[in-house]
């Protein structure tokens, strides 16, 4: 099947591994470039949890299961963002680490 005709971007990236390994790549990234060092600070010293979080959020997100939605509800990002101080630049390294995994 052509990558065009397939449904959703999940389908279209070809799935699971994909979203794993875009995952793994963004929080490598935010571990090892010294401007993400705004957001890398909002994690925990570990960022296995953060991984599977995203991971299992942007599954659904891109039209795959919705591992996020059946572990852990509804995601509410804003609400579940509000203790931390996200601004203009921590928005801007985040981006940067999506952009570039």
């Amino acid at each position: 099947m052509i990558p065009s005709q397939i449904g959703n971007h999940y389908e279209r990236i070809r799935g699971e591994a994909k979203v794993r390994e875009l995952v793994h790549r963004f929080y490598q990234l935010m571990d090892e470039l010294p401007e993400t060092h705004g957001i890398r600070k909002l994690h925990p010293k570990s960022l296995q949890s953060s991984e599977d979080k995203l991971f299992k959020f942007l599954s659904g997100w891109m039209g795959g299961p919705q591992l996020f939605v059946q572990e852990h509800g509804e995601p509410m990002l804003r609400r579940r963002h509000l203790p931390f101080p996200i601004g203009d630049a921590e928005r801007d390294q985040w981006m940067m680490c999506m952009h570039q995994a």
